[in-house]
């Protein structure tokens, strides 16, 4: 599965978080999906402020990958941990990832829960296309691995 570095912005604070469960669910209108645990940070700021932006990190970004998925932003601001750039968006107020490929400022136009997850819906706002390259990928054992 493609990983995914979903930010998020609530009351001041900004969040990273590494995602796996993040993909598209229309075409028309297009929509994309993002599945939290409702235990996570990044689930009360996205539920909050009803916006994430999804970036797609590039090859080079397997340590911040790493980094974002094994700390918690309520401790700890995972931007400085993971040496990542906030980048103003450009139609939400949650930052965008400088480093990454592509960002997709998505608006929550619906959630429904999944058992322990939430499925927060999108509505993508504003589109970044920042550069081509390869695509880190989660294996079913949970390595990284560049594709």
């Amino acid at each position: 599965m493609g990983v995914y570095l979903i930010t998020s912005t609530h009351a001041g604070k900004d969040n990273v978080m590494s995602a796996a469960w993040c993909f598209p669910l229309s075409i028309e209108p297009p929509l994309f999906g993002v599945s939290v645990g409702k235990g996570r940070f990044s689930y009360g700021m996205i539920d909050k402020s009803r916006e994430f932006v999804i970036n797609i990190p590039s090859e080079t970004m397997k340590d911040a990958v790493l980094i974002c998925g094994k700390n918690s932003g309520a401790d700890s601001d995972k931007f400085a941990l993971a040496k990542i750039t906030k980048e103003k968006s450009k139609k939400v107020t949650t930052p965008s990832i400088a480093e990454s490929m592509v960002s997709i400022e998505c608006k929550v136009v619906d959630s429904k829960e999944a058992g322990d997850h939430v499925l927060f819906i999108g509505k993508p706002v504003n589109i970044t296309r920042r550069k081509q390259g390869k695509r880190i990928m989660q294996t079913e054992e949970g390595e990284l691995m560049v594709y």
